[in-house]
C-alpha cells in the first residue's frame, strides 16, 4: 500500500537511499540475518527478520519519500494517530469492563483481549505522545494543536489505565524533554508534577502500583522480577558473545543458563533494550542499534533548526527516543511488528519533512 501511495504522490522522485539512517539500518539488517542462521528455528527467525527490520526499514524510505511537505505529513500522521486511538479505545474499553466488573486491581491492570501484557499499550502510545506533545506546544497552527491535545489526552489516560510503571517513567521523561524546549519550561514541568501528585494522592491503586517499587522484597516489584531475567539472560551472552542466542531464539537459548527465581517460562526477550538486541542480533546488531540511536538524536538535532513546523516534529522524535530508551530499560521497544514500524515511521517523517526543507533552501 505504501509503494502504490508512494508511486501516486512522488512520481518523479528517488527514493531517499542516501541518508542518516542508511549505514546503520544495513549493518543492523545484516546483523539479524547472521543470527538468523545461528537461531534454534530459522524458519521462524526468517519471518521475524523479514518483518521487523526489511520490511519497517523499507517503509522507512517510502514514508520519507512521501513526507516532503506539512500536509503529508499531516496524513501520515493522522495513520500513526487512528492506530493510537485504536489501541487507546480498547484499553478504556478493558479498564470499563474491569471496574464494572471486579474493581480495578493494580496488581493485574486491564488490557486490551488481543494484548499479552498492558505494556504493550504504553510502549506504542507514549512515543505517539511525544510527537502529540510537542505538537501541542510548538505548532503554528491551531486546529494541529487540538487535535494533538485530543489525541494526547485520550492516550495518555490510556497509558495511566494500563498500568506500565516503566511506561509511566517514559511518559514522565517525555513530558520533561518536550517542555524544556519551550519557554514557559519550568511552569509546565511544575503543571504536570502536580498533576502526578494529585492522581497518586487521589488514586489508592495508582500509589499502591508506585510504592511496591520501593519494597524490593515485593513479588510485583519490577526490578525484583526481571532480575533474574537479566542475570540469566548475561550468562547467555557470555557463552555467547558474538551471535547472542539467536534471532528468535532467546527462549530455547536462555535455559541452560537459567539462575534461581527464573519464573518467567514463557518469556521471550529478557525485558532490557541492549540485553535484547544483543541476545536477539548479536553483539554487531546492538552496535548497529546503538548508533541508530545516535544517528536519531543528531538528525532530530538539525531539525530543530530549520523551519519551525520541522522543529517541532524535531522535539517530538527527541522525545520519542526519550521514551524508546527510557521504558527499554526494564521492556522490548522494538521487537514487535507495530512497534518496529512505529520506530521506522517516526524517523522517516521527520527526516523526509527535513530533507525537503533543505531542497528548497538553496543555503
Amino acid at each position: 500500500m505504501l509503494a502504490i501511495c508512494a508511486g501516486v504522490l512522488g512520481a518523479g522522485r528517488e527514493l531517499p537511499l542516501r541518508n542518516p539512517y542508511a549505514l546503520p539500518g544495513v549493518l543492523l539488517i545484516l546483523a539479524a540475518g547472521l543470527d538468523t542462521v545461528v537461531a534454534p528455528d530459522r524458519r521462524a527467525a526468517a519471518g521475524i527478520w523479514k518483518a521487523y527490520f526489511l520490511e519497517p526499514a523499507l517503509a522507512f524510505l517510502v514514508i520519507a519519500w512521501l513526507a516532503n511537505s506539512r500536509r503529508r505529513v499531516r496524513l501520515l500522521l493522522a495513520g500513526l494517530a487512528i492506530a493510537g486511538l485504536l489501541l487507546a479505545a480498547a484499553e478504556w474499553v478493558a479498564f470499563a469492563q474491569q471496574v464494572a466488573g471486579p474493581g480495578y486491581d493494580s496488581v493485574h491492570p486491564p488490557r486490551p483481549f488481543f494484548l499479552m501484557t498492558p505494556n504493550a499499550v504504553a510502549l506504542f502510545l507514549i512515543p505517539l505522545d511525544a510527537l502529540a506533545f510537542a505538537i501541542a506546544a510548538f505548532s503554528d497552527d491551531g486546529l494541529e494543536r487540538l487535535a494533538a491535545a485530543g489525541f494526547a489526552a485520550l492516550t495518555v489516560a490510556a497509558v495511566l489505565m494500563c498500568g506500565s510503571r516503566g511506561g509511566e517513567l517514559a511518559l514522565a521523561a517525555v513530558v520533561v524533554l518536550v517542555a524544556a524546549f519551550h519557554p514557559w519550561r519550568w511552569r509546565l514541568i511544575g503543571a504536570a508534577a502536580l498533576l502526578g501528585a494529585a492522581l497518586v494522592t487521589v488514586s489508592r491503586q495508582v500509589r499502591q502500583r508506585i510504592l511496591v517499587e520501593l519494597h524490593p522484597s515485593d513479588p510485583n516489584n519490577t526490578v525484583s522480577l526481571r532480575l533474574p531475567l537479566w542475570q540469566s539472560t548475561v550468562r547467555l551472552l557470555r557463552a555467547h558473545p558474538i551471535f547472542g542466542g539467536g534471532l528468535d531464539g532467546f527462549h530455547q537459548s536462555v535455559q541452560p543458563y537459567k539462575v534461581a527465581g527464573f519464573i518467567e517460562p514463557d518469556v521471550n526477550y529478557p525485558h532490557d533494550f541492549v540485553l535484547t538486541f544483543w541476545s536477539e542480533t548479536g553483539i554487531l546488531g546492538l552496535l548497529a542499534f546503538v548508533w541508530m540511536l545516535v544517528q536519531v538524536a543528531r538528525n532530530a538535532r538539525a531539525g530543530l533548526r530549520s523551519e519551525p513546523w520541522v522543529r517541532m516534529l524535531s522535539v517530538g522524535l527527541l522525545g520519542a527516543l526519550v521514551a524508546i530508551v527510557s521504558h527499554g530499560l526494564v521492556d522490548v521497544p522494538y521487537f514487535k511488528n507495530d512497534l518496529a514500524l512505529e520506530f521506522w515511521a517516526l524517523l522517516g517523517i521527520q527526516y523526509g519533512a527535513l530533507a525537503a526543507v533543505g531542497r528548497r533552501d538553496p543555503g
